[in-house]
């Protein structure tokens, strides 16, 4: 007995730091750029969030910029009249859609949740991440329309008339209505995983009432 008990506890020993091995490669993040891409860390997708987010900040702010140029005296011929709806709808869509929603619920909800929780990641942490290039999807769908001079010029809401086919013939409309699908479905996306790490995620103890607001 006396030779056995060691043996027995260096077979434990084994056998936990095997487990922590198992469980330090499930948990570590690939490297290199394709693990860039495959990375679906709740703080990493939310910086990402609030970074993208915050590239078309600046790039709906030189659109209003333009806007307010363009109006700064009358008879200005620095954009014509198509152009213009365009850069406003621009405007008002990347400022809504691209910037404040991902920026203060995706971005800051991804990366703020799970903390609160006690969570090691987010519930369903692929999903989070497939959701974050749905919404760069979405966004490059927006822009290049405006870098093809197809972009949508259908006003911030798109309210018929002026988003039907008698004032916005071709694909304008639909490239807006593509872009809202994908940055909606994004959020959808986001909206699931925050809500499942809220009620099923949370650390031993953490109730709903003990958690931060």
């Amino acid at each position: 007995m006396e030779v056995a008990e060691p043996i027995l506890a260096n077979d434990q020993d084994t056998g936990q730091s095997e487990l922590a091995q198992r469980l330090a490669r499930t948990w570590s993040q690939p490297k290199g750029l394709w693990g860039w891409f495959c990375n679906t860390h709740h703080t990493d997708i939310g910086i990402r969030f609030m970074v993208t987010a915050f590239i078309f900040f600046l790039l709906g702010g030189v659109l209003a910029a333009m806007i307010r140029l363009q109006l700064i005296r009358p008879e200005n011929s620095l954009m014509g009249p198509d152009l213009y709806n365009q850069v406003f709808t621009m405007h008002g869509s990347t400022m809504i859609f691209l910037f404040a929603v991902p920026m203060m619920f995706q971005g800051f909800g991804v990366y703020i949740v799970p903390l609160m929780c006690g969570a090691r990641n987010i519930a369903f942490p692929r999903l989070n991440a497939f959701s974050y290039y749905l919404y760069v999807g979405g966004a490059l769908v927006l822009w290049g329309g405006l870098l093809t001079n197809t972009g949508p010029d259908v006003g911030w809401f798109a309210y018929v008339p002026l988003s039907g086919p008698a004032y916005s013939p071709g694909h304008r409309a639909d490239i807006w209505s593509q872009m809202i699908t994908f940055t909606e479905v994004s959020a959808l996306g986001v909206a699931i995983c925050l809500a499942t790490t809220i009620l099923r995620h949370r650390a031993p103890g953490m109730t709903l009432n003990r958690m931060p607001v």
